[in-house]
């Protein structure tokens, strides 16, 4: 069994330290929050294009059993994935709940998993768990790779100017290699969250010395383009105001039932961990609650997580993420809510998991829209 080891300073991260930019400690986890004004990134990721390294889990897996095996572990039929192409998947553990939500990208000889930040040990241990017999081999690849996300209005023509007709047409699940003047990457679509963007949103993933090569390309050659890179304070406005659930939506208190991630749940496929439990929710119609958003009365001072209670203070829902949304000039979250109050603009209580503070909310789809 190979030892899981944590990643050291990337060459990516050494780069944007050169361009005086520095991670910032919060909650046990280092990531680039800010590289200008909150409201200078959310300007450019809502009027441009933005570029944010993702802090992801990236595992590497070997082996002539890889495509099978995540098959039998994992929510999404897997096992005829094409070569040079990905499909979103969802690791689930023996009660139907979410471990993480992950890309498995198909290279032929190799696949990469993708997942969300923080998770690359657990799903390293979980993997290890279950090869048995099987021709599988993982390795963190979060040394070896860098993810970005190429997104906002003006993204596909930034692409388009950068690379030329190499990433036009990108079919939906397709893997693309990508190559300007001396240095590769490879970009896929983003097909999951961002629908609404279509094909004018971008993952793109390079080694490490490829990655640093294309910011500076991209930061010399933006030409026109209101191009910035995005730190995580700004992306977090964006996502929770898009209704993209992140990790403290996809753990382990949750099923996919409950995140509407169906579109990545095979009901025809043989058996996996959690799939007994995954089906009698649909078949017995025993899901709880959903995901949906809240709007904030007023801006809470201490808590971002709440807990959302009746008329009699039973619980019947979390808010799991919230912000102050610049575009809405009000505190929105996303969260759970137990569908009989899934209303829209219901009114409902909302109680700091640490203060304790008092606050109403109101129940709102998601996307939000003004």
């Amino acid at each position: 069994m190979t030892n899981f080891e944590l990643p050291g300073t990337s060459l990516m991260q050494t780069y944007f330290e050169t361009l005086g930019f520095h991670p910032e400690q919060r909650n046990g986890e280092a990531h680039f929050y800010k590289y200008a004004s909150v409201e200078e990134e959310y300007k450019t990721l809502t009027q441009g294009v933005g570029c944010r390294l993702l802090p992801s889990a990236l595992l590497e897996l070997h082996g002539k059993d890889t495509l099978d095996f995540l098959h039998r572990i994992t929510t999404s039929d897997l096992k005829s994935l094409p070569v040079n192409q990905f499909k979103k998947t969802i690791f689930t553990n023996e009660k139907g709940r979410i471990l993480d939500r992950v890309s498995v990208l198909n290279f032929g000889e190799k696949q990469l998993l993708v997942g969300n930040c923080g998770t690359q040990k657990k799903l390293f241990l979980w993997i290890q768990r279950y090869v048995i017999m099987d021709d599988v081999k993982v390795v963190n690849a979060n040394e070896q790779y860098a993810v970005f996300e190429i997104f906002g209005p003006q993204a596909k023509s930034f692409m388009t100017l950068l690379c030329g007709e190499q990433c036009k047409e990108l079919n939906n699940n397709e893997i693309r290699l990508l190559t300007v003047e001396d240095f590769s990457f490879y970009a896929i679509p983003n097909t999951g969250d961002l629908k609404s963007e279509g094909k004018g949103s971008f993952f793109v993933i390079a080694l490490h010395p490829f990655a640093v090569r294309l910011v500076q390309y991209a930061l010399q050659n933006k030409g026109i383009f209101d191009f910035g890179l995005i730190g995580e304070d700004a992306y977090e406005i964006y996502r929770i105001e898009k209704g993209i659930p992140a990790e403290k939506e996809l753990n382990d208190l949750f099923n996919p039932h409950e995140a509407k991630l169906l579109d990545e749940v095979s009901f025809t496929k043989g058996c996996y961990i959690g799939q007994e439990v995954i089906a009698r929710l649909a078949t017995y119609d025993k899901v709880q609650k959903f995901l949906c958003g809240f709007l904030f009365s007023d801006s809470p001072k201490l808590d971002k997580d709440f807990v959302l209670v009746d008329d009699e203070l039973n619980e019947i829902g979390l808010i799991t993420s919230s912000v102050y949304s610049i575009s809405m000039q009000k505190t929105i979250g996303l969260g759970y809510l137990k569908k009989a109050f899934i209303l829209e603009n219901k009114i409902l209580k909302a109680i700091g998991k640490n203060s304790k503070q008092e606050i109403s909310v109101r129940v709102h789809s998601i996307p939000f829209k003004e």
